[in-house]
């Protein structure tokens, strides 16, 4: 007999797929294995390859010809091929250094963002300290605009990486915050440096094609410019044509006070309101050592 009209024949209905949670658990525990792994290559030193003959390079070599193609034209041309045609090899020999490209770019990124500039002479306060390393930070993201192309999931964190908090947490050691109030005075400064360096960066990826900065300002501006009198950006439109900080064909930033702002300005003006809360709260705290 047929089915009725509205159900499913049992003979050819298929149930829905439930996932199995061993499988699911297994999967977990596979990746997070992974990331392991990648760690370790980060921060053990790795034995030279046991068989065949002795590399004609070594892992720090193949790490700066990963890095100079992605100079050159970002990290989408960093594959394992172009570092072995690079460095003269087939693509099989260059898996006697690097298990996958993964464990290859956690190492190129590491060393791309090298260690923070050492500070020389007497400490100038919190704020001066602050501004000199978030000043650094950018340059470096500036001078690498490949690492802003890196996606947000998990990776393992190396020894370079590591050293940037390590400074940071130095200019604010005397400034009487708490432990965890350091920690989250770092992830907002260095949300700012990240966030803010977006402009820089991109104009930075542009010059590195050979795209020069009024070639990059103009097709920012005209972008901008379609806010203009558009119904659906308001605001936006009034400030672009205000006296005061409207835009001009010197700086694809609206201006202030009627002068064209560069992107150094726009940066500073930005962190010295994101210390002036810190410094706020920081005049808030009860003294260390209250007095009996």
């Amino acid at each position: 007999m047929a089915a009725r009209t509205g159900q499913k024949n049992p003979k050819t209905s298929t149930a829905p797929t439930v996932p199995n949670s061993n499988e699911s658990n297994a999967s977990s525990e596979t990746n997070a294995e992974d990331l392991r792994k990648r760690s370790r290559l980060l921060w053990e030193t790795q034995p030279r390859p046991g068989r065949g003959p002795r590399p004609m390079v070594s892992r720090e070599d193949v790490v700066q010809a990963a890095i100079s193609i992605a100079d050159r034209d970002g990290l989408a041309a960093l594959t394992m091929q172009a570092v072995a045609q690079r460095l003269g090899f087939t693509t099989m020999a260059l898996y006697r250094y690097f298990p996958n490209k993964e464990a290859l770019i956690d190492a190129s990124v590491d060393a791309a963002l090298g260690t923070p500039p050492q500070r020389s002479g007497p400490r100038e306060g919190w704020r001066k300290e602050v501004t000199y390393w978030a000043h650094a930070k950018r340059t470096m993201l500036c001078a690498r605009p490949w690492l802003a192309e890196l996606p947000f999931v998990a990776a393992p964190h190396g020894p370079n990486w590591l050293s940037w908090h390590e400074a940071f947490l130095q200019t604010i050691a005397e400034a009487g915050l708490s432990p965890e109030d350091k920690m989250d005075v770092l992830s907002a400064v260095h949300g700012y440096v990240g966030g803010s360096s977006d402009t820089a960066i991109s104009l930075a990826r542009a010059v590195s094609r050979g795209i020069t900065f009024e070639q990059w300002a103009q097709a920012v501006g005209s972008d901008l410019c379609r806010a203009i009198d558009d119904p659906r950006y308001p605001l936006l439109s009034a400030i672009l044509t205000s006296k005061s900080g409207g835009i001009s064909e010197q700086s694809p930033l609206p201006a202030r006070g009627g002068r064209p702002r560069t992107m150094d300005e726009s940066f500073d003006f930005g962190l010295d309101r994101l210390l002036d809360g810190i410094e706020r709260y920081i005049d808030s705290l009860p003294p260390a050592n209250p007095a009996p």
